[in-house]
């Protein structure tokens, strides 16, 4: 049963990244960087395959992490993730940092295992406190204003981008990744380890290796004879699949997984349209 498991989960993952390939020889993924700038079209066939895969299982979809009955406390704890965003400010500031590819990833390790920390210890609230929750969209939008207030970049590549990155990122990958990834391979698996109150397992390693190799495999497409290999960004992107992992873990909702990643990306992303 393990090995069914396992075997699905990668099975879904290579076809993931064969659609994923085979759409970026057509023309339509040109029209689609032309316009929208960024890889929706992927991120969609994530979700696709992600609620397909649920639908086809038959279980109750909680059971993936489906459910906002405490949404205040999870955006609260996802909050933490933009602690993460700031292991990308070395790089921005300082070009001889922005130069060496084995120096940066160290400050982006280092944030990730802070918000891990932060996370792991934050005790779980039934409730979370409004304030905490009235400042999340504010963190979002008042860095789009700014750049399009100074005319550093357009509204259009601005909206496009916080699409992108919040909702299509964000929960596209973690739908996938941590939805159903995750929660398929805990139910053959088990959650055998704890750390802080957080029961997790094997799953959570391994969700966090895939979600790696995705960004390992950013430029590489063998039907367009592209063999780039990023490994170091996939190395930073399973240290963040951990981060996410103990999130969907904690809170039991792939929402304060999702809002996590998706204030991340945000964060990495924003500050290089100024």
């Amino acid at each position: 049963m393990k090995i069914k498991g396992l075997g699905l989960v990668v099975a879904i993952f290579i076809v993931l990244l064969v659609i994923s390939w085979a759409f970026d020889t057509t023309n339509l993924a040109a029209i689609q960087r032309q316009y929208l700038h960024w890889n929706y079209f992927s991120h969609v066939i994530m979700i696709v395959l992600a609620i397909g895969a649920m639908a086809i299982g038959k279980n109750d979809f909680t059971s993936y992490g489906f459910t906002i009955k405490k949404w205040r406390s999870d955006l609260s704890i996802a909050l933490i993730c933009l602690i993460s965003a700031a292991g990308y400010i070395p790089s921005l500031i300082s070009p001889s940092i922005t130069g060496n590819r084995l120096i940066n990833p160290l400050f982006i390790i280092a944030a990730i295992a802070l918000a891990l920390w932060l996370v792991l210890n934050k005790k779980n609230e039934g409730m979370a406190k409004e304030s905490g929750v009235r400042i999340f969209w504010p963190i979002i939008s008042i860095p789009a204003i700014i750049a399009v207030a100074l005319g550093v970049a357009g509204f259009g590549i601005i909206a496009s981008t916080i699409a992108f990155q919040f909702y299509f990122a964000g929960f596209g990958e973690e739908i996938l990744f941590r939805g159903y990834f995750q929660s398929r391979l805990n139910q053959d698996f088990g959650r055998r380890w704890t750390i802080k109150g957080v029961s997790f397992g094997p799953a959570l390693l391994i969700a966090a290796a895939l979600f790696g190799i995705l960004h390992v495999l950013s430029s590489f497409n063998p039907l367009m004879g592209e063999f780039g290999l990023d490994v170091l960004a996939g190395i930073t992107s399973f240290f963040a699949g951990l981060l996410f992992g103990f999130l969907r873990e904690k809170t039991g909702t792939v929402l304060s997984a999702s809002v996590g990643h998706g204030l991340l990306d945000l964060g990495q992303v924003i500050p290089l349209l100024f």
